[in-house]
């Protein structure tokens, strides 16, 4: 993902959103990754405005899948 391509996915949720990296029970060596993007919605109360988590998860490319 492009510099631009993370700014555009991020312009439609409000500044104040909450960006946090996200890892699964994995392990990532010192090395460059890829990401994903997920924006999770925090419901609050009525009276608030809705409020986001913008979620970047490491994409670990020398994870093996063992069927």
């Amino acid at each position: 993902m492009t510099k631009a391509e993370l700014i555009d996915a991020m312009r439609e949720y409000p500044d104040d959103s909450l960006v946090v990296i996200e890892v699964h029970d994995t392990m990532l060596s010192e090395d460059l990754y890829d990401f994903t993007f997920d924006a999770i919605h925090m419901s609050g109360f009525a009276t608030q405005k809705p409020q986001y988590e913008l979620r970047l998860t490491a994409i670990n490319h020398h994870e093996t899948i063992n069927w």
